[in-house]
């Protein structure tokens, strides 16, 4: 808004710019102190243009503008690293299939069909009919739109996935 504080605006931008981005990263990407961006995180929420939803311990910023409810709803699940997994195996391969679900430790396992869990109760995926895969993306253009228009913000992470890749092999 006209006349807010230039670092305020400042962080705005950074949130439209990188939407889900959690407090660190803000803190970082604007570089002023912690608890100046308490202070105009509280400001910015308060007036609603900024929103928060938790993922764990941290706190996701998303602005009122810009985004409709189904893409932050997608940015969020983008943004966690369990079902980032199971949205690129999903673009990837078409679909979930049991084996992935099932591979790995019963920590994991269980962790992976709680989010599942969530993500069908979002509407991000939907359960499969056939045998070839147990769940669906159920709006795969929405994902793969939403991962160009938010490129640049999404780099850390492609490069972190493309390097645990490598690490597997």
């Amino acid at each position: 808004m006209p006349g807010d504080p230039p670092l305020r605006e400042a962080i705005l931008q950074i949130i439209q710019a990188n939407p889900g981005i959690h407090f660190r990263e803000i803190q970082r990407k604007s570089g002023a102190a912690i608890g100046q961006v308490e202070y105009h995180l509280y400001q910015l929420e308060r007036s609603e243009r900024v929103h928060y939803r938790v993922d764990g311990k941290v706190k996701r910023y998303f602005t009122s503008e810009g985004t409709g409810l189904k893409q932050r709803k997608v940015i969020y699940y983008l943004r966690n690293p369990f079902s980032r997994e199971l949205m690129y195996i999903a673009l990837q391969k078409g679909g979930i299939d049991s084996k992935f679900v099932s591979r790995g430790r019963k920590s994991l396992q269980e962790k992976r069909k709680a989010i599942i869990q969530e993500m069908l109760d979002e509407g991000i995926l939907r359960e499969s009919n056939d045998e070839s895969f147990l769940y669906y993306l159920n709006d795969p253009d929405l994902v793969t739109d939403t991962l160009r228009k938010f490129r640049e913000s999404f780099l850390d992470t492609l490069t972190e996935n493309i390097i645990s890749m490598l690490d597997r092999s």
